[in-house]
């Protein structure tokens, strides 16, 4: 309870009350020990408690009346086994109870409350043979079930008033740490925009196009500009994973299906923004593949393709999508979309490994890098099936059997 609830700030309520209502206060938490300095208690419950045995039924007692305080989440007013009266108010947070503030050690005058658990009778028949322990008991103050009660109410709006207070500053300081961590990845964000032509690593292991970087970044600072948060926040934050993805994995690396899809439909997030109604994307996988283990960055390169090579310059009406089909032995990651297509020649020369780019956009690069990868790995019946048709749209197929 100690790392939720402020103790110091418990202790100087639990003080405060005590001395208004001159009634004893102490705060346990769950089994029953004490977490926080008694508060005006009775020399009679001192003097009791001296007995190490006598102590321990006290403390079971007060776990007893928190328990059926936290059942009832109400407070509980109840006759301890020495025959005072005290009351439990349940300390609950979300759900879990943690603790109970004790207060009373009084007689009351008009009522008869329930004992707790069941005890040595002789014991404490015994203990009050002590003259002295007699005396204390004698001396113990007298008031009305109505004002214990009364007492009893105000104590669990306080302790409400308590939790309310701990929820608040874990919200906050939830809310600090994940404000922190955004200014922390824009920060980072921002190294890596001042150093990302230098970066040759960086550009291997992620395959991403500089330009499309730069692009999203541009969008990023223009969005600053126009509005407050939301839209801004999305795309630094689909950056950011893309980023934290391809910086933790490299080239060799297998991962699942599912995280390769979670990578691209982030790319696709950012390219929505940036593109706006321009392109529709459309992503729809079996759930059943996600555990496939497939090779790193192997699909992105082909959502790359499909944007910059064949919808960049559709303009509207350009769609692209993402499927998945899979027969008994191999799955098959399918890139479609609807632009102007690869010629012939081109789809022979990315196959033989012989094309060279001839424009700062172009990705057949990329695609000759994901063919060999696939048949280094699997052979050379996974190379990759391009369908083409000039004005029409490319599809391109990735195999990856299911038995690795």
């Amino acid at each position: 309870m100690q790392d939720i609830v402020d103790v110091n700030l418990l202790q100087e309520i639990q003080d405060n009350f005590s001395q208004v209502t001159k009634l004893a206060a102490i705060t346990v938490d769950y089994k029953g020990e004490p977490i926080t300095n008694y508060s005006n208690f009775t020399r009679f419950c001192q003097k009791f408690r001296e007995d190490e045995i006598c102590k321990n039924i006290c403390f079971r007692s007060d776990a007893h009346g928190g328990v059926e305080a936290a059942r009832s989440k109400r407070p509980y007013v109840y006759t301890c086994h020495a025959g005072l009266v005290d009351f439990a108010i349940p300390i609950v947070f979300e759900g879990q109870f943690l603790g109970s503030i004790l207060a009373g050690q009084v007689k009351i005058s008009d009522h008869n409350y329930k004992r707790t658990l069941p005890y040595d009778i002789e014991l404490v028949e015994q203990r009050f043979e002590d003259p002295e322990l007699q005396a204390f008991y004698d001396e113990v103050e007298t008031i009305s079930s109505k004002e214990l009660e009364a007492a009893s109410d105000l104590m669990y709006l306080m302790s409400n008033y308590i939790v309310e207070q701990a929820f608040n500053q874990m919200m906050q300081e939830e809310l600090n740490e994940k404000n922190s961590r955004l200014i922390k990845e824009m920060e980072v964000r921002m190294a890596l925009e001042k150093n990302l032509r230098e970066s040759e690593l960086q550009l291997l292991q992620s395959q991403v196009n500089p330009h499309f970087l730069f692009n999203v970044l541009n969008t990023i600072n223009s969005l600053a500009m126009i509005e407050k948060a939301s839209k801004t926040s999305e795309m630094i934050y689909s950056l950011s994973e893309m980023l934290r993805y391809t910086i933790k994995n490299k080239m060799h690396y297998m991962v699942t299906l599912e995280q390769e899809i979670d990578y691209n439909n982030k790319y696709l997030q950012i390219q929505k923004v940036r593109l706006g109604e321009q392109i529709e994307f459309i992503i729809n996988i079996n759930k059943d593949l996600f555990d496939l283990k497939v090779p790193f960055m192997i699909i992105q390169p082909l959502v790359s393709n499909a944007i910059n090579h064949g919808l960049f310059d559709k303009g509207a009406g350009g769609k692209l999508s993402i499927i998945s089909e899979d027969d008994d032995d191999n799955a098959y990651i399918i890139v479609e979309d609807n632009g102007k297509g690869i010629p012939k020649d081109t789809i022979r020369s990315i196959q033989s490994g012989t094309y060279e780019s001839k424009t700062s956009r172009s990705t057949g690069t990329g695609l000759i890098t994901v063919e060999k990868r696939l048949i280094h790995r699997y052979g050379e019946k996974y190379r990759l099936l391009i369908e083409s048709e000039m004005n029409k749209g490319t599809k391109i197929t990735v195999k990856i059997p299911k038995e690795q």
